[in-house]
């Protein structure tokens, strides 16, 4: 099945679509303005802040008060997530959007949705199917209290012995400690034989990174770990987590706990781990063959893409499970329009195979 989808993809990405030249990257005028919308914003996720990447285009509320971030592949616009902004002015944003990609013949598709934004999808006549499950702790009630949570505290425990310690820095401190964030990035990535990632996942830019809270974790006075954290109304989530690769064991748990000890003393209802793709899809004979293939891939596709091993981490911090969404026209292929938006992610075909460049 994913052999026959590349082979669509291929032939249907080399159609452009006629808005795919002149809805480039956003302005640094408009992330500017995105930013203020965001910070002021009473309905938005905290993925909203991936649309300062600078590799989106913004589309903006006649107010300038709320924005949808989104990129052209083929003739498939491809929104990031739902507006943020203000929640009155959420459905006549998805409107102009969809209508915008039908003037340029193209097709609008809303990725990684979450199940508050469907009712207004749902009035667009959108088919819509779940892409996965974000893991979300209720900061309110996180505790390390009892039998259950034994292996957080022994890792919290291990940590500190090791000569660890936890710091959130505000917005703004990136500056003086860029180089050193840069070294950790670039270990981390030859360490894993990767490559940066984009679109529905963070990268390493010191000005994006800048613009929202900064986890990090010192042994011995130096920064070994660090995650980037995205906040929005009521809620945080972890972003671009990296570490050296001599970090003390176990630095990843103790960066998780800390953060989410963080969100609680912060007064925040809940901290999100972030998503595992194709999580919670259905494999029964009566499920779409969206749903069936997903699984499918989530069951057997761990020696390329460790989907089941990436849930199966989350799942210690005992977390909410949330369901994500993909929503298109009926006329549109999902799964390849999920396609697109990994290989949007990847950067390529090479990146969303594991190849490197040459």
């Amino acid at each position: 099945v994913l052999a026959i989808l590349t082979l669509v993809v291929a032939g249907r990405s080399l159609l452009s679509s006629p808005g795919s030249h002149s809805h480039g990257p956003a302005s640094a005028a408009d992330i500017e303005r995105a930013t203020a919308a965001l910070k002021a914003a009473d309905s938005a996720t905290p993925e909203a802040w991936l649309a300062m990447l600078g590799d989106k285009a913004l589309m903006f509320s006649p107010s300038g008060s709320s924005f949808l971030a989104y990129r052209v592949r083929g003739r498939r616009w491809i929104a990031m997530g739902e507006p943020a902004g203000l929640k009155s002015e959420r459905r006549e944003l998805l409107w102009s959007f969809a209508e915008t990609a039908d003037s340029y013949g193209g097709a609008a598709v809303f990725y990684s949705v979450s199940e508050d934004a469907l009712g207004d999808l749902a009035t667009m006549g959108l088919a819509m199917r779940k892409v996965g499950e974000t893991a979300v702790i209720d900061a309110h009630q996180f505790s390390l209290e009892g039998k259950s949570k034994q292996n957080l505290r022994t890792a919290i425990n291990r940590a500190e012995r090791e000569g660890a310690s936890f710091e959130v820095l505000p917005p703004g401190s990136v500056g003086p400690i860029a180089g050193e964030l840069k070294a950790i990035s670039d270990a981390w990535l030859a360490m894993h034989e990767g490559a940066e990632k984009s679109f529905s996942l963070g990268r390493f830019d010191a000005a994006y990174l800048d613009l929202t809270p900064l986890a990090v974790v010192r042994e011995g006075g130096k920064i070994v770990a660090f995650a980037n954290l995205l906040t929005a109304p009521d809620e945080a989530a972890v972003d671009l987590m990296r570490h050296h690769p001599d970090a003390p064991h176990g630095v990843m748990d103790y960066l998780f706990i800390r953060c989410a000890q963080w969100a609680k003393a912060e007064g925040l209802a809940s901290f999100d781990l972030g998503m595992a793709p194709l999580a919670g899809l259905e494999d029964r004979r009566l499920a779409p063959v969206f749903a069936r293939v997903g699984a499918l891939v989530f069951d057997e596709g761990g020696a390329l893409y460790g989907f089941q091993g990436l849930r199966s981490y989350k799942a210690k911090f005992a977390p909410d499970w949330r369901s994500r969404f993909i929503a298109a026209p009926v006329s549109t292929p999902l799964p390849l329009a999920l396609l697109d938006v990994a290989l949007l992610t990847s950067g390529g075909w090479l990146g969303m195979l594991g190849l490197k460049k040459d």
